[in-house]
């Protein structure tokens, strides 16, 4: 959730660890546990909660559901998703919320 203006080229797995690496050689460790989560929540979910179009909108609301509640259930799920083997999805899923904007969508809503 650094290096905004860097583009993620691959993440990586490190026993509980996703390792983003950027473009510029930075590499951003992120823990897979619920403070992690929290994190993710206020920097991606706050100001522009999941929306119904949303690719991801299951990840995000267990994001939500995990950082406020710490429910099981969410967490299970959230390590499912952020484990050895998914790393493709996962450098997906942190590309698309990075560049994620849904004024256009929203404004179809109304």
């Amino acid at each position: 959730m650094e290096n905004n203006d860097c583009i993620i080229t691959s993440v990586d797995i490190l026993n509980t660890d996703m390792r983003v690496h950027f473009d510029n050689g930075n590499i951003e460790i992120i823990p897979v546990n619920v403070k992690s989560y929290v994190k993710m929540r206020e920097e991606w979910l706050i100001q522009q909660p999941p929306f119904i179009s949303d690719k991801y909108k299951l990840i995000m609301n267990n994001i939500i559901i995990a950082s406020i509640f710490k429910n099981q259930n969410a967490i299970n799920e959230l390590s499912l998703f952020f484990r050895e083997g998914n790393e493709e999805n996962i450098k997906n899923f942190f590309i698309y919320m990075r560049n994620r904007d849904l004024t256009f969508e929203k404004s179809r809503w109304k």
